[in-house]
């Protein structure tokens, strides 16, 4: 098995409705809310782990593809006919020697110039989204602040994708499917209530700038007829 090639993603994520990637409960501070976003240790800014991007790509690939197993475990099945376990890897103990190591490594999303600069000077700051959980036997309302990243912001994203010369040509095609199929789902918690929703923008494959709608086409091939939705024009 040779290295071809190293394939490079790079871009921006631009937040579309609130975003919303929680930090562990060790973190909150005094008087803190319950619901706070991951921050950077150092810097204190948000961002978006690479495990979070990553994890969320290979679950709607798996769900698409069969894959996705009954109890939520992700698929390890190790077969280099496999759609999901080239690409996003799988369990060192089962990984056969014909199968490689993961083609895929997502790096950490740090927010882009603008909005970095934005949020050290003070002028953004994270919002609060106040919801209620109803009883609904008896009515009453418990209260749930929820911390998020606010729309319009961007975070660079960086993707780079190895290349075998005996891999199959769709291994690659897998990722941009799942990008594709990550813009009509959400990133990060609360999608069902409103958050995450994410659009790929200035997208450039080895630094080869791609179409804004260049998602489009595996978006059409990954998603049926009736559930296909183009991005909204950016404002």
């Amino acid at each position: 098995m040779i290295l071809n090639s190293l394939k490079i993603l790079t871009g921006q994520i631009e937040v579309l409705t609130g975003l919303h990637i929680g930090a562990s409960h060790a973190d909150i501070e005094i008087g803190g809310l319950d619901n706070p976003i991951i921050k950077d240790p150092w810097t204190r800014l948000p961002y978006i782990p690479g495990s979070s991007l990553k994890g969320k790509l290979r679950s709607l690939m798996e769900m698409k593809t069969g894959k996705f197993t009954e109890d939520g475990k992700p698929c390890d099945c190790a077969e280099p006919t496999c759609p999901i376990c080239p690409v996003f890897g799988t369990s060192a103990k089962k990984r056969p020697a014909n199968l490689g190591p993961t083609r895929i490594i997502v790096r950490d999303a740090y927010l882009s110039k603008k909005w970095k600069k934005l949020f050290e000077e003070g002028e953004l700051i994270p919002e609060v989204k106040y919801e209620n959980a109803i009883n609904r036997i008896n009515g009453v309302a418990n209260p749930r602040p929820l911390e998020r990243v606010p729309a319009g912001v961007e975070f660079d994203f960086s993707i780079s994708f190895k290349v075998f010369d005996t891999d199959r040509s769709e291994y690659f095609d897998t990722v941009l499917k799942a990008m594709a199929m990550l813009e009509s789902d959400a990133l990060g918690g609360a999608g069902s209530r409103g958050c995450g929703q994410i659009r790929f923008v200035n997208v450039l494959i080895d630094n080869e700038k791609q179409a804004e709608d260049f998602l489009n086409s595996y978006r059409e091939s990954s998603c049926s007829a009736d559930t296909a939705s183009k991005p909204s024009p950016r404002s």
